[in-house]
């Protein structure tokens, strides 16, 4: 108010000073009353045409200030629904100026956005048009009257990221496969056989070839053809190489002449493979001029195959007798294919046949054991600690024998989940046969534990009238069995205890002989004096007896447990004097 009024006050005054000097100015001129009266009505006039022409203007100036206003606010209501944003309608208090103003910052700031989002929504569509292009793929679509979100430009930026990872691993893959085609072509000493194979090797540039689908499709058939050819050509190369050899090792050609033939021939062109199938047929004429022999040679590499296949005997008769007859090249090429396939065998099965070379090697190292575990001379010679050795691979066996079973077994049972049969050796399932093996190896042993219990019962009256404490053993029937760990009967323990042992008959040139040093320490127990030891066990005693036979001596399955049982329950005392007078001792069943 206080404004205002100081506006009137001043306004007045400017009046009044204008009214005061044009009153001058008309005394000066001299201007009646009434001329004056009408020069101040005029005055007013002017004054009063000013203040409407003044008020006009303002008023208009407020009208397009709303009217600015309204249209800066429908074009951001506009521009916010097209920009998917919020409108800020934060303009309470603001005169129209400010309201004019701050919509105009806020029109503006929004049409900024939207010709940005609408440049970078061109950019990404040329981006994407010639990857797209490039790929033979559709581009993403955005309809083009609409100002796209900022989600829609995220999608576009993704869609434009897959096209470029996707030409990357498209310009690999070409790179590869066009490098593959050119070895190919060359290995197979061929040129481009058609308009595509010639394009892709004048191609230079991968920027200008379209690496779409279809194209890599058909890059990768041409590929794929040329591929099966190259490794056609190598297995038929490596095949003349294997039966080259083979004939090289037959006619015992000089390595020389084989090195030297090699080095022109070391590929697997076309060419080279011409080569190598000229020096296998110039070696076929060769062999067939020394057929007879050849047959001998083949014939033994296949019984080794056979063997490292442990292939069923009756297939091996099958051949032999089917071509038992005289050397013929039919023969010879059945008997090459029956190489080849047991080679073949052999390498689809090298684990698990590996695995049951394995374990036959173990059992018979075991029976080996068994076997020499019977033979009481052993204990005379035991320089360099034979008996602890033995002792060792005893345990040896003992325990990898098991675990070599059990490693087969489940080998066995993979290869026959795997080919829907049985893994045979010897023309039974691999487990039948291991399992016929051990019950083969208990009856046998079974078998000498009867020949021993019944050997003991038929001699069994000698012992019982001595006269001479008996050591303390075990019982007649306290025999351990052996079962398919192996036997523990000797360890080095027990050969130091026993005293002079009974031995086989000696050669003729050994009755005299005393045992050696090491053999006479080894016994703790003192000889006593006394009678000599004919009159302790003369039933013993023959002069010249015949050597048993190995399925009635008891020699044969005497083993070390019973040799020391016998020595710690005999009632006979041994003097080791008398073995330079005994010409022959033979062992009796009862003594175990």
């Amino acid at each position: 108010m206080a404004g205002k009024s100081e506006l009137r006050l001043s306004t007045q005054g400017e009046m009044n000073k204008t009214l005061d000097r044009l009153s001058e100015v008309w005394d000066d001129i001299g201007l009646t009353p009434e001329d004056r009266e009408n020069r101040k009505k005029h005055f007013y006039g002017h004054i009063a045409n000013l203040c409407d022409q003044i008020l006009e203007d303002e008023m208009a100036l407020k009208a397009r200030i709303i009217s600015r206003i309204e249209r800066n606010t429908r074009d951001i209501l506009k521009l916010c629904e097209e920009l998917c944003t919020e409108a800020d309608e934060s303009v309470a208090g603001l005169t129209l100026l400010e309201l004019d103003e701050v919509l105009q910052e806020r029109l503006d700031k929004l049409k900024h956005t939207r010709d940005q989002r609408l440049e970078k929504l061109r950019q990404l569509h040329e981006k994407d048009k010639d990857l797209c292009e490039i790929l033979g793929e559709t581009p993403y679509y955005i309809p083009s009257d609409l100002v796209p979100a900022q989600e829609d430009l995220g999608a576009v930026e993704d869609h434009i990221t897959a096209m470029e990872k996707e030409k990357t691993e498209r310009e690999i893959t070409y790179h590869k496969l066009k490098t593959d085609v050119l070895e190919f072509l060359r290995t197979l000493e061929h040129s481009p056989e058609d308009s595509f194979t010639q394009d892709l090797i004048c191609a230079t540039n991968h920027e200008d070839v379209l690496l779409t689908k279809s194209y890599l499709h058909q890059l990768r058939n041409v590929h794929s053809d040329l591929e099966f050819r190259v490794r056609e050509n190598e297995a038929r190369s490596l095949i003349l190489r294997e039966e080259v050899g083979g004939l090289w090792t037959l006619l015992s050609i000089p390595p020389t002449h084989q090195q030297a033939f090699l080095a022109t021939a070391p590929n697997h062109t076309p060419s080279h493979i011409a080569k190598l199938e000229e020096e296998l047929e110039r070696l076929r004429v060769l062999r067939s001029q020394n057929l007879e022999k050849f047959m001998v040679s083949i014939r033994t590499e296949t019984e080794d195959w056979w063997e490292k296949c442990f292939v069923d005997p009756a297939v091996r008769k099958r051949l032999q007798d089917l071509y038992a007859g005289e050397a013929t090249e039919d023969s010879l090429a059945a008997y090459e294919a029956e190489i080849r396939k047991w080679k073949h065998y052999h390498t689809q099965n090298t684990e698990i046949l590996g695995a049951f070379a394995r374990f036959l090697s173990l059992y018979k190292n075991m029976e080996k054991l068994e076997q020499r575990a019977k033979d009481p001379s052993r204990l005379f010679n035991t320089r360099g600690g034979a008996l602890l050795q033995e002792e060792k691979a005893k345990r040896k066996v003992k325990n990898e024998l098991p675990k070599v079973e059990e490693r087969l077994k489940g080998l066995a049972g993979e290869w026959a989940d795997r080919e829907g049969r049985a893994f045979e050796v010897y023309g039974l399932p691999v487990m039948q046969y291991i399992d016929e093996l051990w019950n083969s190896h208990d009856k046998h042993r079974e078998e000498e534990k009867n020949k021993r219990q019944q050997a003991k019962g038929s001699g069994g009256g000698s012992g019982s009238t001595s006269t001479h404490p008996r050591t303390p053993g075990p019982a007649p029937g306290s025999t351990k069995k052996r079962g398919r760990e192996g036997d523990e009967n000797t360890n080095t323990k027990k050969a130091k205890q026993g005293g002079t042992a009974f031995l086989k008959s000696p050669s003729k040139g050994a009755l005299h002989r005393s045992p050696s040093k090491g053999a006479l320490h080894r016994s703790p127990v003192k000889t006593p004096k006394g009678k000599p030891l004919q009159e302790y066990n003369p039933q013993y005693l023959q002069p010249h007896p015949p050597a048993p036979s190995l399925d009635s001596s008891l020699q044969s399955t005497i083993s070390y447990d019973k040799f020391e049982d016998k020595l710690r329950s005999s009632n006979e005392c041994l003097n080791s004097t008398t073995l330079d007078q005994l010409p022959t001792i033979q062992v009796r069943t009862n003594m175990l």
